[in-house]
């Protein structure tokens, strides 16, 4: 004689107790998370990014759980009260496990927890990869055993090229006589960063093109060490050396890649070009070829072609400086390079003075923190699919348990049983992950028009995936299926 509101009201107000209590804990856990993520992203100049707990957001979220459990805590309620009572009262209520429509409602939620596991753990994957990738970047040079650091030259104190010449031969000289230092440079920019200078030059014998039309480059003002210290080898011709000065000829070092622009197969060595500026040409020589280097953040323009000048023809207040150590640790050396500094001019400070990798690291903080993002929730969805799993197969098999009794009763063998239930849950994972694997293929393409310059090879990372959904889904099967060969059968039969 019960009403139907009498028999979903302790469902309702079950839903809206587990409603409450997630989120309560989800909004600990987002006050703990944007403190930790403060934190973490925390930069090198005390920069971070911010994270605002906004009530609003909290708010929604809070009302889209009570929504959620009241509409997943009623849907099974409301497919009882369709029941055929005379049916279910003469089966006593053992071994059903609903009708087909319960059955397929329980695997399409297990098939879309997995689809959606599989993208989350792909992009997370995807966009992990692509963040290594993109710190592991050395294409035309080496990071490992390098110091750098920024100088700025105040204009009142080195108002002239003379005192900037003089200031770098010093500077030069005092932290190539550090112990454990190999090699010490001086340039406008390191090959970490994209070069923001673009020049245009003209080939000497060569029709001038329209102004405008000229070949572009990028230029690199360095001091003779230069390559020597990035592990940029040279191809062909030599490197700049204490004769190339503002009184000499004009020298210039070009890239592979410039070379083949401007000159074809024809051997460089020899040629020479002219910055593209006014009537006076000052023309230079190509006396090496190096080989071509890549950012580890690709250059937004579309110059390509990369130009070395000597440091000594185009005196620059602001520089790197970059030592390479032999045989000591970087992080050891810098303590000293400050000193060496302090002594050249006390008032002169030295920015971002670390190794290498940390000044590529500490650039990446923003990504990384995504990247920290990313994998949480991936992890999150992979243990709601695991969750999900479990519960569906371990309810599944405690309804079935006549079942099994009688099977074994009839001489299956609890081999046979544990494949039955291990299957069952496999298949509907297998499902799953089929269908999010469209959804990894769309992320994948997002993923890489969002971040140009990360490599995004999505086959590993699929592949892996996969496999490690499926092992997610062996054991989530494995317990339900280990109880369920382990069944009663002489219990369960007088029962029955």
């Amino acid at each position: 004689g019960a009403s139907r509101l009498q028999l979903l009201r302790p469902v309702i107000v079950e839903s809206l107790l587990l409603a409450l209590a997630g989120g309560v804990c989800a909004s600990f856990v987002a006050v703990w998370f944007r403190d930790w993520a403060a934190a973490r992203s925390l930069g090198e100049n005390g920069e971070a990014v911010i994270f605002v707990v906004d009530w609003r957001v909290l708010g929604w979220a809070f009302a889209a759980s009570l929504v959620t459990a009241l509409a997943f805590g009623m849907a099974p309620a409301l497919f009882a009260l369709r029941l055929d009572l005379n049916s279910t009262l003469k089966s006593g209520g053992r071994g059903t496990t609903g009708g087909r429509g319960h059955q397929r409602f329980r695997q399409i939620l297990i098939i879309g927890q997995f689809a959606l596991a599989m993208i989350l753990l792909t992009g997370a994957g995807l966009f992990i990869r692509g963040l290594d990738d993109l710190n592991d970047r050395r294409a035309g040079w080496e990071s490992a055993q390098l110091v750098t650091g920024t100088i700025l030259l105040p204009v009142a104190k080195y108002s002239d090229t003379e005192k900037i010449t003089a200031f770098h031969r010093l500077a030069l000289e005092r932290l190539a006589a550090l112990p454990g230092v190999a090699s010490v440079s001086i340039s406008s920019f390191t090959p970490f960063f994209p070069w923001p200078e673009a020049r245009k030059f003209l080939v000497e014998g060569r029709e001038r093109p329209e102004p405008g039309r000229e070949p572009a480059a990028v230029v690199n003002c360095v001091s003779p060490q230069y390559f020597e210290t990035f592990s940029t080898w040279l191809l062909s011709g030599r490197a700049f050396n204490e004769s190339d000065t503002a009184t000499s000829k004009k020298v210039f070092v070009v890239s592979q890649a410039t070379a083949k622009a401007l000159f074809g197969n024809e051997d460089p060595i020899g040629r020479r070009l002219a910055q593209a500026e006014g009537e006076n040409l000052r023309w230079g020589e190509i006396i090496g070829v190096a080989t071509d280097v890549q950012s580890f953040l690709e250059n937004p323009s579309s110059v390509v072609s990369q130009i070395y000048q000597p440091m000594t023809q185009e005196p620059r207040a602001q520089n790197e400086i970059a030592v390479r150590t032999n045989g000591v640790a970087p992080a050891s050396v810098v303590e000293s390079m400050r000193t060496t500094i302090a002594a050249l001019d006390p008032d002169l400070p030295v920015r971002t003075l670390q190794p290498a990798d940390a000044t590529i690291e500490r650039a990446n903080y923003g990504l990384a923190v995504l990247r920290d993002i990313l994998a949480a929730f991936a992890v999150l969805g992979l243990g709601l699919a695991s969750l999900g799993l479990y519960g569906v197969i371990a309810r599944t098999m405690a309804q079935r348990e006549g079942e099994f009794a009688i099977r074994l009763a009839l001489g299956a063998s609890i081999e046979n049983i544990t494949r039955l239930v291990l299957s069952s849950g496999v298949k509907l994972a297998l499902f799953g992950s089929g269908i999010g694997l469209l959804g990894a293929f769309g992320i994948s393409r997002l993923l890489a028009t969002a971040f140009p310059d990360m490599q995004m090879n999505g086959a590993v990372i699929i592949i892996g995936t996969t496999l490690l959904l499926i092992a997610v889904a062996l054991v989530a099967c494995w317990l339900p299926a280990r109880r369920a060969g382990r069944v009663d059968t002489m219990s369960l039969l007088r029962a029955e």
